[in-house]
């Protein structure tokens, strides 16, 4: 299969390990777990859906990252599930040293226009994530997650 898979579908898919490691992992419930687990469907799916836009995890989803990881930890599923519901791997793209690096160098030499275009760029993501899957997603992974979740190098 190689074709992209309706969002009710994806969502229908469940990994009761996946949500168990993650809730002891990270010491949340389980009810809380699944919550993440079906945000970061949503978001592997307009991953999916939208691969030339390369839109970055916005760094307050950090919840949904996090699940991501989880996720993939369990390769052989994850695997499967991509293969599955949308006919490729998509993959984790954490960023490196260099872009790091270049950030920072960025910043140094000209930190308003640094922020201008990261706004741009943030801009942009919000957009995609509205359209694809509504503002209450947006407003669930950057304001109401980072209010009820906190990972062991945020406190």
């Amino acid at each position: 299969m190689d074709t992209l898979r309706p969002l009710e579908e994806v969502l229908r898919y469940e990994n009761a390990e996946v949500v168990y490691r993650f809730s002891v992992d990270h010491g949340v419930s389980l009810l809380d777990a699944e919550e993440i687990f079906l945000e970061t469907k949503k978001w592997l799916w307009l991953c999916a859906a939208e691969p030339a836009a390369k839109i970055p995890l916005l760094s307050e989803a950090r919840a949904v990252d996090e699940m991501w990881h989880t996720f993939l930890l369990f390769t052989d599923a994850y695997a499967t599930f991509c293969d599955e519901h949308f006919g490729f791997f998509v993959h984790h793209f954490p960023r490196t040293r260099a872009e790091k690096e270049a950030w920072e160098k960025q910043v140094a030499e000209d930190g308003e226009a640094a922020l201008i275009e990261r706004r741009k760029l943030l801009r942009s993501a919000y957009e995609i994530i509205c359209d694809r899957l509504g503002t209450e997603t947006l407003q669930k992974w950057c304001e109401e997650f980072p209010a009820r979740f906190t990972f062991d190098d945020e406190q």
